[in-house]
């Protein structure tokens, strides 16, 4: 089995066809994702997100949904799943594959884990277009990505425990993040001290 066989697979929508030219009128503005919002931990990171303005709407399709996988078609080739609310909406550009699984067929979080294997990022790596961190994917190479069919049920604890570790990987990092804010304030702080002679 290939992953086309359980999802519908196609590339984000090119903005630079869509946004509204200099002599249009912008009728309809839209949240868009771009390459910052992927974080390599593999979660979305909204303060980057952009607004893009067009004379026409778009389609539906281009917009993140629940359970939708993205993944940036140029290095280093993320791959996030939509798991929250407050990640949908957002208009996909043509830097990312939208992956919808049929959840009847497969566990879209399985499909995650497997897109996230060093075995898929070795196949990626061997059909890159262009040279070096510059090269990217086709959408189209992850059609023909081979699916083991295991069990549903068996998909979901496989899924599941990949949801789990890239959760407590963004929580690490805002953890470390605060810590770094926290640390330099305080060393700030007894260096102002002591420069008042405390």
């Amino acid at each position: 089995m290939v992953l086309e066989n359980v999802a519908t697979i196609r590339t984000g929508v090119v903005t630079t066809r869509k946004k509204a030219g200099e002599n249009d009128q912008v009728l309809y503005e839209y949240k868009l994702l771009n390459l910052k919002c992927a974080a390599a931990a593999g979660y979305l990171d909204l303060q980057y997100a952009e607004t893009l303005g067009t004379s026409e709407p778009l389609k539906p399709e281009y917009f993140t949904q629940p359970n939708d996988i993205l993944v940036r078609l140029s290095a280093p080739y993320t791959a996030i799943m939509i798991t929250r609310e407050e990640w949908c909406g957002y208009l996909v550009p043509s830097h990312f594959a939208i992956i919808r699984v049929d959840k009847m067929e497969a566990s879209p979080e399985y499909i995650l884990w497997l897109l996230k294997r060093e075995s898929t990022k070795q196949k990626i790596l061997q059909n890159i277009s262009g040279s070096g961190a510059f090269g990217t994917i086709n959408s189209k190479f992850f059609s023909t990505l081979p699916v083991r069919n295991l069990p549903l049920k068996k998909q979901q604890i496989i899924g599941q425990m990949q949801i789990l570790s890239e959760r407590e990987q963004e929580l690490l990092h805002n953890l470390t993040v605060q810590k770094e804010v926290y640390n330099k304030q305080l060393i700030d702080k007894i260096y102002d001290s002591v420069k008042r002679g405390n």
